[in-house]
């Protein structure tokens, strides 16, 4: 049976390499969101030499996300306020810095949901 608890806050782990491919990895490539809350993206391993810089939610027509990153660039905050009157998916830009030079990932999503109430 679903759990009816609303989905406030997601945690997705992030790891870079810019030898590899891809040079970006998302534990949750998607994110369901049910209410307002953030979107926390965690630096994995916790010692990488590179940190965040920022991220960018395209096609933001409601100006509902906006984010900070925390803890010396370990870790990177998008706050979802959840205007969304109906289903919508918003893909993101993550910039990552390592020894001077920045990185943009390709496009993980967020998925606003307000019919929706259940963890996938």
């Amino acid at each position: 049976m679903p759990d009816p608890t609303p989905i406030l806050d997601q945690t997705v782990s992030v790891s870079f390499d810019p030898t590899a491919n891809p040079q970006f990895t998302f534990d949750k490539p998607s994110v369901e969101m049910t209410k307002a809350g953030k979107v926390i993206l965690v630096q994995t391993p916790a010692s990488a030499p590179w940190t965040f810089r920022n991220a960018v939610v395209k096609d933001d027509v409601l100006q509902e996300f906006s984010s900070v990153v925390q803890g010396n660039g370990n870790s990177l905050q998008i706050s979802d306020a959840f205007r969304d009157q109906q289903k919508q998916s918003y893909s993101y830009d993550v910039t990552v810095e390592l020894d001077g030079t920045t990185y943009t990932s390709p496009d993980p999503e967020i998925v606003n949901d307000p019919g929706s109430s259940v963890d996938d």
